[in-house]
């Protein structure tokens, strides 16, 4: 189900993002290997990232945006542990209040990735992604990626929902051309 893209684009319309590039909406049986295993779930992006480079995944925030007592939002990069390569830009909008306090918390500290979080404090929840797409990065997204303007990068729009049925963020995630650790 494709929403409008100012919609599925909000989290980094909201950030007013780095310079990004240029997106174009694709289906997702036109995603390619390896960003097709990647993106094209409803399970879990963090644990899926952490299989596919063989270590754990750490969370840098770029900037981020707190309105009321509710809504956060912030701009991140994931970024192996074992060799600090970034594996996923992020813009990510979290509804604070369908947390617990402590949980609240963990997440303004911004130490660890929200799916991270989520699975250490086994909080059931699914992914579910509105749209992909590919990009094309503008000079800031590939020089935090560590790529290229000419390559071509995929990603996606993705909601995560509680199993509850309580959306908890809605996200635009970005991944580089990714090369395994130690490749």
């Amino acid at each position: 189900m494709r929403q409008e893209e100012p919609d599925l684009l909000a989290p980094l319309a909201r950030l007013h993002g780095i310079g990004c590039g240029k997106f174009v909406f694709v289906d997702a049986d036109k995603v390619p290997a390896p960003f097709q295993g990647l993106l094209v779930h409803n399970g879990d992006m963090t644990s899926r990232l952490e299989a596919f480079h063989g270590s754990k995944i750490g969370l840098e925030v770029l900037q981020s945006r707190k309105s009321g007592e509710s809504e956060y939002s912030r701009e991140v990069i994931l970024r192996r542990d074992s060799d600090r390569a970034a594996v996923e830009y992020g813009a990510i909008e979290i509804f604070l209040g369908v947390f617990e306090p402590e949980m609240r918390e963990r997440i303004l500290e911004g130490r660890i990735p929200l799916g991270g979080l989520l699975n250490a404090r086994g909080v059931r929840y699914h992914s579910e992604p509105r749209a992909f797409f590919q990009l094309t990065p503008g000079g800031d997204l590939a020089a935090l990626m560590e790529t290229s303007e000419s390559v071509v990068l995929y990603g996606r729009c993705n909601v995560l929902k509680h199993d509850g049925g309580a959306v908890m963020a809605r996200i635009v995630e970005v991944l580089p051309v990714h090369k395994k650790s130690g490749d």
